[in-house]
């Protein structure tokens, strides 16, 4: 028997009005969740290795289902589906690309794919379809399409499956989508050419642009009372998990202000120690990129670029480092700078306060700090606390 390759595949089904059609019976969509629900039946009988996702988009963008390999939930999910207004296929593709990335980041991660289902009648919305295509391309997810009606209709659909290496299945009636649905059900067979999970990981400027960052305590909370009795320091902190202290051994900081938590589980750590955890990994590819692995969860977060020049910094140094104490946060300038004047790879660098992906074209606020770089949308660069970055803790003034 074939070896199967599990893959993590979203599946983004139109919701949108022309979806009502009746020239596939009853009408479009209802003859689309019929063939995800036999594609996913198929699948996960074949490989239960496999996991589904489920996002519906019209007017608004809606995760229904996060990634899983029960039959029973990827069918309710599906049935929950209603029509509704246009089509925001951009933004769908957008947000599909930002859940991989979130799995991606998961010790267990598996090979990623986009399903979209749609009949290529399309809004314009702030996300081009194509750019987010580029996007998916640069991170090796395919995106594979149905496509529904009119062939003039469905070219958009092509070139999106083209640009990323996917299958584009036209299809004309319920029956030809189901054809569609059962072959690709069955696709994940193991080549010699067929990338795997760690082949798409190993590469570390691809970690690199993934990894999480980690959160200070002031990111745990909007109570503004809360905050501010954590700057008095009357509020009980949890020990690095590390070092089991609260002083940060490297800085003699107190965790307020050297602490961070993993965004998926929430252990607690200093950034130092953090550090120091990713030195002692074996993983080449992950020391190389700068990121590691939360010794809890193993969830990939990225290292903040200036603990790994202090590091390096104190490897080459043959004398003791003495401990300092906490000093204020250095000054840098920021400057507000196109995404597309910074090169391909500044697109795939998520914002630190909201975590999302940059669309081309976008304005951004540049962090000053060399060795940071950090990018952030304008509005997220407006809620940073203090002026100070999320990525190195620098002052920023806005040029």
């Amino acid at each position: 028997m074939a070896e199967k390759i599990p893959e993590n595949m979203v599946l983004c089904i139109d919701a949108s009005r022309s979806m009502y059609r009746s020239d596939y019976k009853p009408n479009r969509l209802i003859a689309s969740i019929n063939a995800l629900k036999k594609l996913a039946e198929l699948r996960l009988e074949q490989d239960p290795n496999s996991a589904f996702a489920v996002i519906k988009f019209s007017d608004t963008i809606e995760k229904i289902l996060d990634f899983t390999g029960s039959v029973d939930s990827i069918h309710s999910s599906l049935n929950s589906i209603r029509f509704g207004g246009n089509s925001a296929l951009g933004d769908a593709l957008g947000l599909s690309i930002k859940i991989i990335i979130a799995e991606l980041r998961k010790v267990s991660a598996k090979v990623p794919k986009i399903l979209l289902v749609s009949d290529g009648i399309y809004t314009k919305t702030e996300a081009d379809p194509l750019k987010m295509a580029q996007l998916a391309q640069g991170l090796s997810i395919k995106i594979d399409t149905f496509s529904l009606g009119d062939a003039g209709s469905t070219s958009i659909l092509r070139k999106l499956s083209d640009a990323t290496g996917g299958r584009f299945y036209y299809t004309n009636s319920p029956e030809s989508l189901l054809d569609s649905a059962r072959s690709l059900a069955g696709d994940n067979i193991k080549s010699f050419d067929t990338p795997s999970s760690e082949a798409i990981l190993k590469n570390p400027a691809f970690l690199r642009k993934i990894a999480a960052d980690t959160l200070r305590v002031q990111d745990l909370t909007e109570d503004q009372e809360q905050r501010l009795q954590q700057l008095r320091g009357n509020v009980d902190y949890k020990k690095c998990s590390i070092c089991f202290s609260d002083t940060d051994p490297d800085t003699g900081g107190t965790f307020f202000l050297t602490g961070r938590y993993c965004p998926n589980c929430h252990t607690p750590f200093h950034i130092h120690c953090l550090a120091g955890w990713a030195s002692s990994m074996g993983e080449t590819s992950v020391k190389q990129s700068g990121t590691c692995r939360c010794p809890h969860c193993f969830y990939l977060l990225r290292i903040p670029t200036e603990v790994q020049q202090v590091r390096k910094l104190r490897t080459l140094s043959s004398t003791t480092s003495k401990q300092i104490g906490p000093k204020e946060p250095d000054n840098f300038p920021a400057r507000a700078v196109n995404i597309n004047d910074l090169g391909e790879d500044a697109l795939y660098n998520p914002c630190p306060v909201c975590s999302y992906i940059f669309e081309p074209g976008t304005e951004v606020i540049e962090c000053g700090n060399y060795d940071c770089g950090a990018l952030y949308h304008r509005e997220c660069f407006k809620k940073l606390i203090n002026d100070q970055c999320k990525s190195c803790d620098g002052k920023l003034t806005l040029s």
